[in-house]
């Protein structure tokens, strides 16, 4: 308790210690605010507003209060100017930096560039005009570096940077000489001048890592591929250019395996490839096959040791530029390595081989990579990456369509499980491109399984489904089913996933519908093109087809159209099902609702085709070299059945997919207009069979008002107003028919029983109105 007591007692001291010190500082204050008021009376630029109040000073001090607020005077006379001040010493500090950076730095490097450009130019000149020596040109040369590379020694310790400008600038003086010399004037015979570049470059990669500077390595080694193009063009001298840029790029490479100056690397490169591409262009390239191989392999693989020495050796992350550079470097080699080959017209021998080893050497990259545990693994997948692109490329171009297809559906399958097991994007993204580059080959596979019945003679046939065309459809189909289903067993739920995976989510099983479709619809379709060789044309001891008869038969064309018809109505009607059964896919139900009123239209088309049949069979000496049978008849009635399957398909397993009343409705409505359509054509044909010559006439308007009334009489008692619509609709139509055509076609007797018998079905639907008009009408 005593001890609560003494600790409560120092605390009260404290407080009453600060209290006084806090009043003295008030009153010090308060001197300084009077002060400032009599200095700013005096003043005859101040304002009344600006002076402190008397009674603001007189306010006594209390124990416990915030400090007051200073006053505007002291925040005019102390606070701006102390920021004034900060702002200012930092706009000085950035001045002189970057003054430092220009004198000390920038106008060093320009120099020396200024320096041996003027060199060049100097030498150029005297070359042109003949006013020195060879020999002397080159001595000067010399000389011109070595009075660069003693400054440089003698003004190492003051000045370091300037030191290493000056040493590049000499570096690059002497490769640029002894190019010259030896290139230009003989001077050198090739041992010498190949030691003294291999020599100026091991000097000049010595002076980059003991300088630990970049400049010396740019001016020294890239500058040094400016300088053949100085003096002379530098294709005319191809072998000796190309080796003295091997010998400058196995410099950087070396460098990079002891620094990371990769603008070093880049320059590098880009300087490289386009000489080299400028000699490849140019008419001095001459076919030289050998040479180009060789070099673009040689640059090619020190670029690429380069960027793996950044990785296996300086153990360092993949990034964006490290991408670019491997896939710039790569897609040089390969392309140009193709166009050379073409140009040697080898290109259909060795294309696919070189193709092939360009996947080998990036495989072997992607086996050290792999092994080696501490590399970034996105280079792992980059590298593979590359080689799964050059096997694909190869596959092509080494065999035909049919069996790139098939190789391409194991790769496709394998990329996605690959990707979506692994969680690899890229895989994945590479098996959605496969497959893209799989459904336009074999769309080049189904046009391929056709013949060219209008010129020529046809050399061989394709056996339906047993051609390597469909074996590879089914292997395509088998691939993207096995895609589907792993897609279906890995299915994470992820909030977010890439936008692509959701466009190839519907993609994939639309290519799936689509391959199994035209699969069997190409082998149909070929199987009664079989049939029109077989009348048309004869076989020679040759085994060769040749053509018999001036024309072709039509029925063969009409059957395939009509059995490829009855096809899409099968198909459409299975898909319904499908859907139905398994997926419930609202839009994949408005995707079948969409081709099966395609079908419709397409079935009102077919019944020209059954009545050219009807009417072939029925006039024989129309084609007299073909047969005809029994069946141009029966087929109207499959027709009818496969027609009438998918819409059973439709009303069963599509509409109840869908929620609103209105699809049921729009079904029955079309399904009405298509009953009309069938029995009408169904009458053209009895009539036709009969011989009647009144096939347009009154039997037509008969048949559709008794269809109007029957449809009338199901709406009431459905009480469906729409189908009572419809068959308004069609009374309309019957009663134009009546009396803008039937009038006139008709004898006295025909024109009184058509009117007779409409009038009293149009009376009858009156009265059934009447008499129903409560149940009718309830709802209203």
């Amino acid at each position: 308790m005593d001890q609560n007591k003494s600790e409560k007692q120092e605390l009260l001291d404290k407080l009453n210690l600060l209290l006084k010190k806090q009043s003295d500082f008030q009153q010090e204050i308060r001197e300084l605010e009077k002060q400032v008021t009599r200095l700013c009376t005096n003043s005859p630029e101040s304002k009344p507003e600006t002076l402190i109040a008397d009674n603001v000073a007189a306010q006594p001090l209390k124990p416990v209060e915030t400090p007051q607020k200073v006053h505007p005077l002291l925040i005019e006379q102390k606070t701006i100017p102390q920021k004034s001040f900060v702002a200012e010493k930092k706009k000085s500090g950035l001045n002189i930096e970057m003054e430092k950076f220009i004198g000390e730095n920038l106008i060093s490097k320009i120099g020396i560039g200024v320096l041996i450009i003027g060199v060049g130019i100097g030498v150029k000149y005297a070359i042109d005009n003949n006013l020195i020596s060879p020999v002397m040109r080159i001595v000067l040369g010399y000389l011109v570096g070595f009075v660069l590379s003693f400054f440089a020694i003698k003004l190492r310790k003051k000045y370091y940077n300037f030191s290493a400008v000056l040493f590049s600038g000499a570096m690059a003086i002497h490769y640029f000489i002894t190019y010259a010399a030896f290139s230009y004037y003989n001077l050198y015979p090739h041992a010498v001048a190949f030691v003294l570049m291999v020599l100026i470059t091991v000097l000049t990669v010595w002076l980059a890592l003991f300088y630990n500077r970049q400049v010396i390595a740019h001016f020294g080694l890239v500058g040094a591929y400016i300088i053949p193009f100085i003096l002379k063009d530098p294709s005319s001298s191809v072998l000796i250019l190309l080796s003295y840029m091997s010998i400058i790029n196995l410099g950087i490479l070396y460098i990079s395996a002891n620094k990371r100056w990769k603008l070093l690397n880049y320059l590098a490169f880009f300087a490289t490839w386009i000489i080299y591409i400028t000699w490849f262009a140019s008419k001095n390239y001459d076919n030289q096959l050998g040479i180009a191989l060789t070099f673009s392999t040689l640059f090619f693989a020190i670029f690429y040791m380069i960027l793996l020495s950044y990785k296996l050796v300086l153990k360092e992350k993949l990034k964006v530029d490290d991408i670019i550079f491997l896939i710039l470097n790569s897609a040089m080699f390969y392309i140009l390595g193709v166009i050379a080959l073409d140009i040697s017209n080898l290109g259909n021998s060795y294309s696919g081989l070189f193709t092939t080893i360009n996947a080998l050497i990036h495989a072997s990259a992607a086996y050290l990579i792999y092994r080696n545990e501490k590399i970034d693994k996105n280079l792992f997948i980059w590298t593979s990456g590359i080689v799964v692109v050059f096997f694909t490329i190869a596959i092509p171009i080494q065999f035909k369509n049919y069996t790139t297809a098939i190789l391409w559906s194991v790769e496709a399958f394998i990329f996605f499980w690959y990707g979506r097991t692994k969680d690899s994007k890229l895989y994945e993204i590479a098996s959605y491109v496969v497959v893209l580059m799989l459904f336009l080959v074999q769309i080049s596979n189904w046009a391929s399984v056709s013949y060219n019945f209008y010129r020529g003679d046809i050399v061989s046939l394709y056996s339906p489904l047993f051609n390597l065309e469909f074996l590879s459809s089914v292997i395509l189909i088998s691939s993207i089913a096995g895609m589907l289903y792993i897609q279906k067993k890995n299915k994470k739920e992820e909030k977010e996933i890439f936008e692509l995976r959701k466009i190839f989510n519907v993609v994939i099983p639309a290519l799936l519908v689509l391959v199994v479709y035209f699969s069997f619809f190409t082998e149909i379709s070929l199987y009664w093109n079989n049939i029109q060789v077989k009348a048309c044309f004869e076989q020679n001891s040759e085994g060769i087809w040749v053509k018999q008869f001036d024309s072709l038969n039509p029925d063969v064309f009409r059957f395939r159209n009509i059995w490829l018809l009855n096809y899409s109505f099968l198909f459409a009607s299975v898909l319904g099902y499908i859907n139905y059964r398994w997926f419930k896919n609202f839009y994949f139900n408005v995707a079948i609702l969409i081709v099966i009123s395609m079908l419709i239209l397409s079935f009102i088309g077919g019944l020209e085709s059954l009545a050219e049949l009807r009417n072939n069979y029925l006039n024989p000496a129309l084609h007299p070299e073909f047969k005809v049978t029994l069946f141009h008849l029966i087929i109207r009635y499959v027709v009818y059945l496969f027609f009438a399957l998918m819409f059973y398909s439709i009303y069963r397993f599509v509409i109840p997919v869908f929620k609103e009343p209105i699809y049921k409705s729009v079904f029955e409505i079309v399904l009405s207009i298509m009953l009309v359509i069938v029995f009408s054509s169904e009458l053209i044909n009895i009539l036709n069979l009969t011989g009647s010559t009144e096939i347009y006439r009154h039997g037509l308007s008969i048949l559709w008002g008794v269809f109007s009334f029957l449809l009338v009489g199901y709406g009431i008692w459905k009480n469906k107003m729409y189908l009572r619509a419809t068959a308004m609709v069609l009374f309309g139509v019957t009663l134009l028919k009546l009396f803008f055509y039937d009038l006139s076609n008709l004898t006295t007797m025909q024109k009184t029983t058509v009117f007779v018998l409409v009038g009293a079905l149009l009376l009858i639907v009156s009265f059934l109105y009447n008499k129903h008009k409560n149940i009718i009408f309830e709802e209203n």
